[in-house]
């Protein structure tokens, strides 16, 4: 497969991500539009999503509202994605691959066999080419709709809308 035709493919899926997360996204950006106009917190509808205002002074609560934030659980964003691949015939489970990094040995003048004196340990990680990928098409995509995204894995997935 080209990688042209790959990238197309990871845009249609990334674009049936966000409808899968319409709701949120949808929220958020009602949200905006209501602490735009001059809403107080208090008055926005968040539609039942856990959402926050971002201020560039945290500790003025009466300063104006830079964005509004949301998370959502890194494994259930990733829950989404793999189910809207899987549901384009995309399944990332085959594309996982298993990466393990070995230290290098050391080997000094009229030495036989190295040592591993200076030894961090080996790392062991399940790699997902294709599902960093698709998680970059997504973030892209929700880049062209005004947000920012930052995934911390194992912990959350933050999405960023500025207030105008």
């Amino acid at each position: 497969m080209s990688q042209q035709i790959r990238n197309k493919e990871l845009q249609e899926i990334a674009s049936l991500v966000l409808g899968e997360m319409e709701g949120f996204l949808s929220a958020m950006e009602r949200a905006a539009e209501q602490v735009s106009s001059g809403r107080r917190l208090e008055d926005i509808d968040d539609a039942g999503y856990h959402l926050y205002l971002a201020r560039k002074d945290p500790k003025d609560l009466g300063s104006r509202a830079e964005a509004v934030m949301g998370c959502m659980e890194y494994d259930g964003f990733i829950r989404i994605v793999q189910y809207t691949a899987a549901q384009r015939g995309l399944c990332l489970e085959e594309e996982t691959k298993l990466e393990i990094d070995l230290p290098l040995p050391e080997f000094e003048e009229n030495m036989v066999t190295g040592g591993f004196e200076r030894f961090k340990g080996l790392a062991v990680e399940h790699r997902n080419k294709c599902l960093e990928e698709l998680i970059a098409a997504v973030c892209r995509v929700l880049k062209e709709r005004g947000l920012a995204v930052a995934c911390v894995p194992d912990e959350d997935v933050i999405f960023y809308l500025p207030v105008s």
